[in-house]
């Protein structure tokens, strides 16, 4: 199963763009130290900037829904003990109830193991993912938190959905540096790939966040007409606006 490209995304422009993506943020973001707290135990501290094959890399599946937005996840969960760095990676696609805009992208944290239970997140910059199909940076648009934490996103069809590809065909790399002086690149080395139920469960979520972006961009589209109609002042919508952002290809699931 792959996601397709090829059909264009609906408007969400700055600072529309940061909009959405603050709304998709607050949803996740709170889960960061929850998740590290859990995985806290006694270890070293992390290691100069090196590449790592962690020992412990665990995928999990969650949709968030308010009244301002849906969102589609694929969370990963990195560790590799006795070291107290922990990386979750959460890669999201959903749309805003309002207009139905469309965002896809990833939040990244990073945080160290400082006692039994607790965990403290690090400021990092120069959040990437790497595939061999697939580069965030030059692509994605990025937005860097006061709690540390990196969301990239885009809503560039062109570049979302060979990003969302990549994380789910697995062998990439999530690299980051710290915000100190000196600190150099660390590089995490991700070989799995999601299992088919959590990819069937990302698609699935996003064949259903599709059908509610058009049903959205179609009851807008028909308001304005019925302005225009009436003599009003409405903005027509573009032709590209009006297809379906993520639709299943039966081909079978990409692999590298």
């Amino acid at each position: 199963m792959a996601i397709e490209s090829g059909v264009g995304y609906p408007s969400c422009e700055p600072p529309m763009r940061a909009i959405c993506a603050g709304i998709w943020r607050n949803l996740v973001v709170f889960r960061l130290l929850g998740f590290l707290a859990a995985l806290a135990a006694p270890g070293m501290t992390h290691a100069s900037g090196s590449t790592i094959f962690p020992t412990e890399v665990v995928y999990g599946n969650r949709t968030e829904e308010t009244e301002e937005a849906r969102v589609c996840e694929i969370i990963l969960d990195v560790s590799s003990p006795p070291s107290r760095e922990l990386v979750k990676f959460i890669t999201l696609g959903g749309y805003t109830k309002a207009d139905g805009a469309v965002l896809a992208g990833f939040l990244m944290g990073v945080a160290d193991i400082v006692a039994v239970e607790r965990a403290d997140l690090a400021q990092i910059a120069n959040a990437n993912f790497n595939s061999a199909t697939f580069s965030s940076l030059g692509q994605l648009n990025y937005e860097t938190y006061d709690d540390g934490t990196i969301m990239a996103t885009t809503q560039n069809a062109e570049f979302a959905a060979p990003f969302l590809n990549a994380v789910l065909a697995g062998n990439y790399e999530l690299s980051f540096s710290r915000s100190e002086p000196g600190a150099e690149m660390r590089t995490y080395k991700i070989l799995p790939a999601p299992s088919e139920t959590i990819a069937d469960n990302f698609i699935r979520c996003m064949d259903g966040l599709a059908m509610q972006s058009r049903q959205v961009r179609s009851s807008i589209s028909t308001k304005m007409s019925a302005q225009r109609e009436g003599g009003g002042n409405g903005v027509s919508m573009t032709s590209d606006q009006a297809g379906q952002p993520f639709t299943r290809q039966r081909q079978g699931r990409t692999a590298e």
